[in-house]
């Protein structure tokens, strides 16, 4: 494969430096901020391109690592070079392959996503090893792509794509939303050191990664200790309460689950909320 990558952002960034790394077949990168391309391929030990259409006649392969709302925008511009005989990968959790439908038939098209938060675009691609990546689109080259990465795919319904985002979003986005959370309450009584509370949590996620979540849950509502779960909300207002309120209405499903107790007037404290 001769891979060009279109977008020079965090995972532009991350996936042509390991790929080249594994693989050394990442030719170039092209961004519309030169100053972008010129840095990301340095970094990726490659080349930059100064147009997409010279990245279009000398790759074979081509990354679309730009954010959702620009990649209709690059695939308008493939469409006006009229792209053949090309392997089209967009990186994007949300979208499916099928935005490339407008393209000549005569490439095959795909999604790849990793299922991993960039958050350092020269860091982030030392992670790339212990991760996997989804896939989905046409069965012509999965052998190749896999390969490129290390087999460590998960092939998925395209029309799936929107709620294993979703999925994704949750694990990883709204997670840091609870925890920004509860840290403004750490603070709010005096602890600002994050080494007090995060064996707490850094516990938690492995017995969720050892038992899972079932088997995990602890705490006041699966005990359904009413009185805790009162004064739980009396401390809280406003977004708080309504991310309490939901989460705990889900805690209780989960708790019927692991045991018979009677959790109707704990959902009824809730639900009044």
């Amino acid at each position: 494969m001769k891979i060009g990558f279109i977008g020079a952002g965090h995972v532009g960034f991350s996936l042509s430096k390991w790929i080249n790394m594994k693989h050394n077949c990442v030719l170039g990168i092209y961004s519309r901020n030169i100053d972008d391309s010129i840095e990301c391929a340095k970094f990726s030990i490659s080349e930059y391109y100064k147009s997409l259409k010279d990245m279009v006649l000398n790759c074979d392969t081509l990354f679309l690592t730009v954010n959702d709302d620009s990649i209709k925008n690059v695939v308008d511009e493939l469409i006006s070079l009229n792209v053949k005989n090309k392997i089209l990968i967009h990186t994007s959790g949300s979208l499916s392959s099928s935005v490339f439908k407008e393209l000549n038939n005569d490439n095959d098209c795909y999604s790849i996503h990793p299922i991993y938060a960039f958050n350092n675009k020269y860091e982030s691609y030392k992670g790339l090893d212990d991760i996997y990546f989804t896939l989905e689109g046409s069965s012509n080259h999965l052998d190749e792509i896999k390969n490129i990465f290390n087999n460590k795919i998960v092939v998925i319904d395209k029309d799936k794509k929107k709620k294993y985002h979703l999925a994704c979003s949750m694990i990883s986005n709204m997670v840091c939303g609870i925890v920004d959370i509860a840290e403004d309450m750490y603070k709010d009584i005096g602890i600002n050191d994050s080494n007090i509370y995060m064996p707490l949590f850094m516990n938690n996620i492995n017995n969720i990664l050892n038992d899972g979540p079932l088997n995990s849950l602890t705490g006041p509502i699966i005990r359904n200790d009413i009185e805790t779960v009162k004064g739980h909300i009396d401390n809280l207002e406003n977004n708080e309460l309504l991310v309490y309120k939901y989460l705990g209405l889900h805690l209780i499903e989960m708790s019927e689950k692991r045991n018979n107790n009677d959790y109707s007037k704990m959902k009824k404290i809730l639900e009044e909320i």
